[in-house]
């Protein structure tokens, strides 16, 4: 099943929001278990990018720029040795969700509990978003 994710460039101070596609294997009747094979995918690919060896890393000049805009010049390397596990980041994904730090529209209406069935289409567009808590003293 073919389904298209918003996603905002993470690390970058533009606010451009590109479509990215994600295909399922199969189809999610409930929103517990689209967010379970969205973060089984994302750990599968943590994981597979966390192995490989690089011979030589470089940035382009656009890469440079990019992230001098944000405050810092990386290649992006993760030099912790362990790699995510599927169990506790299932279990972070579904806490994270029921504390209310992200939601999750299908098309322009919010997906409701994790347990409820969930009507998705193929080619939906899902947007997640992520909830920041506002920090500041009361007057």
């Amino acid at each position: 099943m073919k389904i298209y994710v918003n996603v905002k460039q993470a690390g970058t101070r533009k606010s451009y929001i590109t479509q990215q596609e994600i295909y399922l294997k199969s189809k999610p009747s409930t929103l517990r278990e689209l967010i379970a094979n969205i973060v089984s995918e994302n750990v599968e690919e943590f994981n597979h990018r966390h192995a490989e060896q690089k011979i030589l890393n470089y940035l382009t000049s656009e890469e440079i720029n990019d992230r001098v805009t944000v405050g810092r010049v990386s290649f992006g390397d993760t030099y912790n040795p362990t790699k995510a596990k599927l169990e506790k980041a299932l279990e972070n994904a579904f806490l994270a969700y029921e504390d209310g730090i992200f939601r999750v529209f299908i098309g322009d209406k919010e997906a409701g509990c994790l347990d409820e069935p969930l009507d998705l289409r193929e080619e939906d567009v899902l947007t997640f978003i992520r909830l920041t808590m506002l920090a500041g003293r009361m007057w």
